[in-house]
């Protein structure tokens, strides 16, 4: 299973920490843990998961089911799967009526959790399939680019390099900007005004620079650290 950038929604820490835990263990990242539906938003907006563990009970006024329910009315969807201690049909209803792609009860064990997640995100990705696939001129030759192999995006003038995991580099007359536009933004993330890469390459970073699998180093800019987190 690909790697996914998950939020974690849970207003009980020890649970959450838990749950941080098994998903670390399987492979997953873990962008962090929101306590209330404010909390929520604000790390949905900030840092775009590809999948949210939703608890229905939240700190606050506004539940998980809330949380849910406006999230269904955003142009972009995401894939939830509830968590919940609650057995009782009428709570159950509420959140089968937002249309989940999981629920799990507590207490989560973490085999359940991978499996619902591997399940989960299949079943999103067969609705709304992903075009993982550009086409590129480079002058000379069409190339029918697949997103997964490309490691880095450096910005040159008027034109961009693509720097490809095989080791080859395509230099395009197009700016970083304009790839920005037609590539999965899930997977590319711009680290400096003039660097785009590939999220699942990094190996690691700081505040200043990050190290992609080659051992590549590339600087990372100060607005955009959070990005990256």
């Amino acid at each position: 299973m690909r790697k996914l950038n998950i939020l974690i929604v849970e207003d009980e820490i020890l649970i959450a920490e838990l749950i941080s835990e098994y998903l670390i263990e399987t492979g997953h990242e873990v962008l962090g843990i929101a306590l209330s539906y404010e909390e929520a938003l604000q790390q949905i907006n900030l840092r775009k998961p590809d999948l949210i563990l939703v608890d229905i009970r939240l700190y606050g006024e506004n539940s998980g089911i809330d949380l849910v329910n406006h999230l269904n009315g955003q142009q972009e969807s995401i894939p939830i799967i509830y968590l919940s201690s609650q057995y009782d049909q009428r709570t159950l209803q509420l959140a089968l009526n937002t249309n989940p792609y999981g629920y799990l009860t507590k207490p989560i064990r973490k085999e359940t959790l991978w499996t619902s997640i591997e399940a989960a995100y299949q079943l999103y990705l067969s609705k709304n399939p992903i075009n993982t696939y550009i086409d590129i001129f480079d002058g000379k030759t069409h190339h029918h680019l697949n997103i997964q192999n490309i490691l880095y995006i450096e910005a040159d003038h008027v034109y961009v390099n693509i720097y490809l995991t095989e080791g080859q580099a395509l230099n395009i007359r197009k700016t970083l900007k304009q790839l920005i536009e037609i590539l999965d933004v899930k997977i590319m993330v711009q680290c400096h005004r003039s660097y785009l890469v590939n999220r699942n390459y990094i190996k690691s970073w700081n505040s200043d620079s990050l190290k992609l699998i080659n051992d590549q180093v590339l600087p990372i800019s100060r607005n955009r650290r959070k990005d990256l987190e």
